[in-house]
């Protein structure tokens, strides 16, 4: 009986199942998938992915041969490019599975460095107590696991950095926060909203691109060394909101509602019209398959690729090249032509060199800029004793330097936490000292190069489950940072104004004069009287000795030392009659200045 029963039930079920399939509306046969049968208005999110040749689950997965709704839309990603399901979607082996690969490699998804230099440099500064070890390689990626290691540099990452990398779920949280994060999506979707009359049949699909609007990086790239920022010629102010318009605080706001200021853009914008894009590459922004500390090191472009350039001839269809303008559609093609490269071998497929010169064509709307190169045989540039100076020493304009910021954090609160969305016991708080935007310092980076250099200083204050002040555990970090700021100036430094500018030695502003024979350097900034218990200003990162009050992680960047200091002063003493890079003392300046020295007498020459 029982059987005739189960058999009878599996009839009926099989016979409803088969009617409601029958009766159902299916896709004609122009269909790619079943999804196009209701979602038939939907626009291509871009030429290169028209709807009528990969439909939608092919991208948002699925089920597309089914007509109903609940097992259609069953396992579906509104997101294809979170990098949680991206090996199933973007990077699935017909589409693009070598760049999901990289991007998942890639300092914006790892956050790598941050997370071991934070980790490194603070938990040996606080006692153990609740402390666990240092974890070495950590990745964004591992902190949404179980085991996650738990300490206070993590801590801090997950509630005041976590909602910035490219593991973050898009759409999580509100405002600027909201359009961070989504792996793939974060950069090269669109936020452009579906189409505004709501009983419109038409429905925008979110638009897909190669040519990514400056928006799309400085909603990420707005704090820290504030690049995105400082390209434009916006500068965060301190939060006093001057200057006051009309008879209020001033209406140029940020997120999260900081002031800022216009300042000097960088030329290849101001001048030139030219976005982010226009010089990032894919492999310097999604990565070559390495996983890299420092942003610098994964980045492929630099100065001397436009401006001193190397070409390579595109040869087939196939190239890389060819592939990346045929995507763009706006740079002419290249097939056949030379285009530049980048310290890595990137194409430069917006590099041209062409009969009436080498033409660079900006990728938003392929406007030709023709580039002045060979600038290295100009005097100032093949100058003795400038061979370890960057680009960016002499020609960034300004610099964005924060002073003294204070960080808090009390048990007696609550904060969310940007990985899990949920709140956890500790809240931080972030207050700053000063904010300036004045001419950068230099120093050296990797042991070679001289760099701006921008500080990193943080004290930080703990208070336990009373709300008390942990006074032994509480620690301060004195950082240097050595960057691009992204503030290109057509006009470099004058000689001047890297010879006898204690700022620019990094001493800090002040006084610089000569008693006795002897370098003597006055202040402006007095620590002991801001009630600091440090023996230095704050924007003094060396003594007149060479002795270092801040550097760089892993002494990767310092400021100059004495024998570094005292060189850069002897060529200050002499600039008052010798001021021109072809002044014939500087074709051996050391050799000069001991004629000088040893009483021969003028003139310094033989």
């Amino acid at each position: 009986m029982k059987s005739s029963l189960l058999f009878i039930s599996i009839c009926l079920i099989i016979v409803a199942v088969t009617l409601k399939e029958t009766r159902m509306q299916r896709p004609s046969e122009g269909f790619k998938d079943g999804c196009l049968f209701c979602h038939k208005e939907m626009t291509d999110p871009d030429p290169s992915h028209p709807v009528s040749a990969f439909g939608c689950a092919i991208c948002h997965l699925g089920n597309p041969y089914s007509g109903d709704l609940q097992r259609a839309h069953s396992s579906m990603v509104r997101n294809p490019g979170d990098l949680r399901v991206v090996d199933k979607t973007c990077g699935q082996s017909r589409c693009h599975p070598d760049l999901a690969h990289r991007v998942k490699k890639s300092v914006m998804a790892t956050n790598k460095g941050m997370l071991r230099i934070i980790q490194e440099q603070w938990i040996e500064r606080v006692n153990a107590g609740d402390t666990s070890p240092c974890a070495g390689n950590l990745r964004v990626s591992d902190l949404y696991e179980k085991s996650a290691p738990k300490n206070i540099a993590v801590d801090h990452y997950r509630k005041m950095c976590g909602g910035c990398h490219l593991w973050k779920p898009r759409g999580a949280g509100t405002g600027e926060i909201a359009r961070r994060g989504g792996g793939c999506s974060d950069c090269h979707v669109l936020d452009e909203e579906n189409s505004k009359d709501p009983d419109s049949p038409v429905r925008s699909h979110p638009v897909i691109t190669t040519r990514i609007p400056s928006d799309n990086c400085v909603k990420c790239h707005n704090r820290s060394a504030r690049i995105g920022l400082s390209y434009f010629g916006m500068f965060e102010s301190a939060g006093y909101g001057t200057p006051y318009e009309e008879c209020g605080l001033s209406k140029r706001r940020l997120s999260g509602n900081r002031f800022f200021l216009n300042l000097q853009a960088d030329v290849h914008f101001k001048q030139a019209g030219m976005e982010c894009i226009d010089c990032h590459t894919a492999t310097g922004l999604m990565g070559d398959g390495k996983a890299y500390d420092n942003l610098r090191d994964q980045l492929d472009i630099t100065c001397k690729d436009c401006h001193s350039p190397a070409f390579s001839r595109v040869e087939t269809e196939e190239a890389l090249a060819r592939r990346l303008a045929l995507l763009n559609r706006q740079v002419p093609g290249v097939l056949g032509k030379s285009v530049g490269l980048t310290r890595k071998g990137t194409p430069l497929y917006n590099l041209h060199q062409e009969d009436k010169g080498i033409i660079f064509y900006r990728k938003m709307d392929g406007v030709p800029i023709e580039i002045k190169t060979s600038l290295e045989h100009r005097d100032h540039h093949r100058m003795k004793g400038h061979e370890r100076l960057s680009c960016q020493a002499c020609h960034a304009a300004w610099i964005p330097q924060c002073y003294g910021c204070h960080l808090t954090c009390r048990k007696t609160g609550r904060q969310r936490d940007w990985l899990t969305g949920a709140d956890s016991p500790g809240r931080w708080k972030e207050a700053r000292s000063y904010l300036r935007f004045s001419r950068p310092a230099l120093g050296i980076r990797d042991n070679k190069d001289i760099y701006p250099l921008s500080p990193c200083q943080m004290f930080i204050s703990l208070f336990d489950e009373s709300d008390g002040f942990q006074k032994d555990r509480s620690f301060r970090v004195m950082n240097l940072s050595a960057f691009d700021p992204h503030t290109t100036a057509a006009r470099s430094r004058s000689c001047v104004e890297c010879h006898q500018d204690p700022k620019v030695l990094g001493l800090g502003e002040g006084i610089l004069y000569q008693k006795a024979g002897k370098w003597v350097f006055r202040p402006t900034y007095d620590p002991i009287a801001s009630g600091l218990s440090l023996s230095h200003p704050l924007d003094g990162y060396a003594g007149l000795d060479g002795q270092p009050f801040q550097t760089g992680y892993r002494e990767k960047v310092r400021p100059f030392n004495r024998d570094e200091i005292d060189r850069i002063l002897g060529v200050g003493t002499c600039l008052g009659c010798h001021s021109g890079y072809d002044d014939p003392i500087y074709r051996d300046f050391q050799a000069s200045r001991r004629k000088f020295q040893e009483g021969a007498g003028l003139p310094c020459l033989d």
